[in-house]
């Protein structure tokens, strides 16, 4: 079987969606499936050399017309050499999503789109603008033989704007982690002398890519309170509270004396080793479930989260799994890291009871859910 994935983004870890397509990519390589990759080419990608993956870099700047021809042809050529059974679009604009099915249709049987969100900012049906785009969307959904999406809200969502019938191509694959535990780094003091936290305090990590508006919304409530959460938080506890927040261009938020933005750290171990706990301070968004959330379920760190940051996730339980609290309510997160912070049998069964869960959903089983998807799409044109 080949597979031609074409991600708008970049071909990195630098946020969750890049993480999936990157994940799922390289496992279904490892699964023998011949993968043709299409994404923007950044520092870190160091992906050429896999088994049965083959990368084809996309420009970064669409209006230089001679690398976007080049591009494409490159695209069509590979499809010309070993026709695609499957191309998968992810990330792309409605328009540029339209025009690439057109452009490679001719060399591929099946066709699928991936929203790894619920792609409108606002509610759509209140604009002009909106209205046109749930048109191109439609016919997205009528002409392409398939529409992954990580979540049932997002594909709730759809089910409201495009009827039963269209949602019915919606297929829900869930996001995953990796198959090894984040093995945590042994000098976790040197650590955070170097990002210069200070030794003794217990240190809360919320993490994420800010390009992504969610994430850069949710850093901004967290920054809000985190001087009142800190103050409280000593005040109860005898001991010193520093919230530490890392992930692409994290270092453009603002610092005070109990907030620090780190930057982006690769080395996701390594920032879990100088953690306590893990605080996800999402507010209601049109963002799908997110990847960061098994990953920090992963952490071997106990979570924190707003409903919003475990949307998406069944079976992930408060109480058990995580403990919730409202952003709007600043002495709720002051309740849950005091919980935390004090009860030893809490944190050792959060911990446990998440790492089991996260185990489950690893990124080869999204592979294989993904494989399965394919199959059946091409059973059934085999068969027509």
């Amino acid at each position: 079987m080949r597979v031609a994935i074409v991600y708008a983004g970049n071909i990195s870890r630098e946020s969750g969606t890049s993480e999936r397509v990157l994940s799922i990519a390289k496992e279904l390589a490892n699964l023998g499936i011949y993968v043709t990759l299409s994404g923007i080419r950044v520092s870190s990608s160091n992906i050429e050399n896999l088994r049965n993956l083959y990368v084809i870099y996309m420009p970064n700047n669409v209006y230089k017309l001679y690398s976007v021809i080049k591009w494409i042809c490159q695209l069509i050529a590979c499809a010309l050499a070993n026709r695609y059974d499957i191309v998968q679009v992810e990330s792309f604009s409605l328009p540029r999503t339209l025009l690439l099915y057109f452009m490679l249709r001719p060399f591929c049987k099946k066709f699928i789109v991936v929203f790894h969100d619920k792609y409108f900012k606002h509610d759509p049906r209140k604009s002009i603008i909106g209205r046109i785009q749930i048109f191109l969307q439609r016919i997205i959904f009528i002409i392409f033989d398939a529409v992954i999406t990580p979540g049932y809200s997002v594909k709730n969502f759809f089910k409201e704007l495009h009827g039963d019938i269209l949602a019915r191509k919606i297929i829900v694959i869930p996001n995953g982690t990796p198959e090894e535990d984040f093995t945590p780094a042994s000098a976790s003091l040197h650590l955070r002398r170097y990002y210069g936290i200070d030794e003794d305090a217990f240190v809360a990590l919320y993490f994420g890519a800010m390009t992504f508006k969610p994430n850069y919304v949710a850093a901004l409530l967290l920054y809000k309170i985190s001087d009142y959460v800190a103050k409280n938080f000593e005040k109860n506890n005898g001991k010193k509270l520093i919230f530490i927040v890392a992930g692409k261009v994290s270092e453009l938020l603002p610092k005070a004396k109990h907030y620090i933005p780190l930057g982006f750290v690769e080395n996701l171990a390594e920032l879990f080793s100088i953690t306590d706990a893990v605080v996800l301070p999402h507010a209601p968004s049109y963002s799908g479930p997110h990847v960061k959330t098994l990953y920090a379920f992963r952490s071997g760190k106990p979570v924190i989260a707003t409903e919003d940051a475990v949307k998406d996730i069944p079976f992930a339980i408060p109480g058990n799994t995580f403990l919730i609290f409202d952003i709007k309510k600043p002495d709720t997160l002051i309740d849950a890291l005091s919980r935390i912070y004090r009860n030893y049998e809490l944190r050792r069964k959060l911990v446990f009871n998440a790492c089991k869960y996260s185990r489950i959903l690893t990124w080869k089983l999204i592979a294989l859910l993904h494989l399965k998807l394919y199959s059946i799409l091409l059973h059934v044109e085999s068969k027509a």
